[in-house]
């Protein structure tokens, strides 16, 4: 046989065994996608067994999650403390809480990352047809805050208005980081909450549970710790802070699961579940 048919009957071979391959790996591809989404179904409805609807369409994917360690950066302080209230001197040398003012109000920055800034009146307001939201994710986002507003509700006084955000952290939210911006009419009179600023050191390649799993150790979690619910409102996926304290901070991947009677954490490795503090 000639040397040219020779070839091209070894390249059609060769194209005809990879198309085989793609197919094959398709195929367990496709099986492992039914299977996955069986096993959502199968815990939705174990769930409806146990008298708890699943509101939303569908069981969550996984959220791909791993545990981080963030070495916590205090020298961010002095900048947000200086974009807020302008040119600012630095009150004390206490190492645990930081203390800047200036004419245009105080800060407090705590080693935990809890932090306060009040603000003297008219020292940052809005326009008035610009909306709260608006105005406070652009005054966060001065900071170098990314975050999901939670609610926006009046405050205790006419013309008050709170708006409170989740921090998100590399775009997957860090639940316990939360911060308020209480408005009086169009000025703000006071931001107040917890927030991370600092570095990732360390991540670990720890397996997280699927979506499905959490579901039944949530079942398992109200059930053991006498807790009502009937419905679950939301699932998404998150981290918690599980060393405030210390600069290293570490970083665990949660769900976070709103039910119809209150919310709750389930951690992503341990399933072991917890009430919301909020």
């Amino acid at each position: 046989m000639e040397w040219s048919k020779l070839k091209n009957i070894i390249l059609l071979l060769l194209v005809s065994v990879n198309a085989f391959l793609l197919i094959l790996v398709g195929v367990q591809e496709s099986r492992a996608a039914r299977y996955e989404e069986d096993t959502r179904q199968a815990a939705v409805r174990v769930l409806e067994q146990s008298g708890i609807t699943f509101g939303p369409e569908r069981v969550p994917q996984e959220a791909g999650l791993s545990p981080l360690t963030v070495t916590r950066d205090r020298e961010s302080e002095a900048i947000v403390a200086q974009t807020l209230l302008g040119d600012v001197s630095r009150e004390g040398e206490n190492d645990v809480r930081h203390r800047y003012s200036s004419v245009q109000g105080t800060a407090e920055f705590s080693m935990n990352g809890t932090f306060s800034v009040r603000f003297q009146p008219g020292a940052w307001a809005k326009e008035h047809e610009r909306s709260y939201e608006d105005a406070s994710q652009s005054c966060l986002e001065r900071i170098d805050f990314q975050g999901t507003l939670i609610s926006s509700e009046s405050g205790e006084r006419p013309g008050q208005t709170v708006l409170t955000y989740y921090q998100n952290w590399e775009g997957t939210p860090l639940f316990s980081c939360q911060v308020t911006l209480l408005w009086q009419d169009d000025t703000l009179l006071r931001m107040e909450g917890q927030r991370l600023s600092g570095t990732v050191t360390s991540s670990s390649e720890e397996e997280t549970l699927s979506a499905a799993t959490v579901l039944v150790r949530f079942l398992a979690g109200v059930t053991e710790g006498g807790f009502v619910c009937s419905r679950i409102d939301e699932m998404n996926a998150g981290y918690l802070i599980v060393s405030g304290t210390t600069r290293p901070v570490e970083l665990t991947p949660v769900w976070r699961i709103t039910t119809d009677s209150g919310a709750y954490y389930v951690d992503a490795i341990t399933g072991e579940l917890s009430p919301t503090e909020d």
